[in-house]
């Protein structure tokens, strides 16, 4: 493997790192009712983060690389799947609380 491939695929790595932390800091959040602290905007970031690794080494792999493509491709989908769960508490993005109904949306609490 060369050292392009071996960045390439550290950058993957990291970028599904990131996207797990992603995943990770609003567990809390998203499983049950009641008040929660608002990390829906952490959670963006390392979104946007692992977005941006996943690109940068899909470019350091490569145009022919299928490899780098199919971990983009998989990236990409765990990335949309993260923003389409996060996206009914970005409203709140001003709270520092957010409550969670039963239905799945969210209500925006400061305390």
């Amino acid at each position: 493997m060369t050292l392009r491939g071996c960045g390439s695929a550290a950058l993957f790595a990291f970028a599904a790192l990131l996207a797990w932390f992603s995943f990770g800091v609003t567990v809390e959040m998203e499983t049950f009712a009641g008040l929660r602290p608002n990390d829906a905007g952490i959670a963006l970031f390392f979104a946007v983060l692992a977005a941006g690794a996943a690109l940068w080494g899909l470019r350091l792999a490569g145009r022919r690389s299928l490899l780098a493509l199919g971990a983009a491709v998989c990236l990409a989908a765990a990335l949309v799947w993260r923003l389409h769960t996060i996206a009914p508490a970005l409203h709140c993005w001003d709270h520092n609380t957010v409550g969670r109904d039963a239905d799945g949306s969210y209500d925006c609490f400061d305390l």
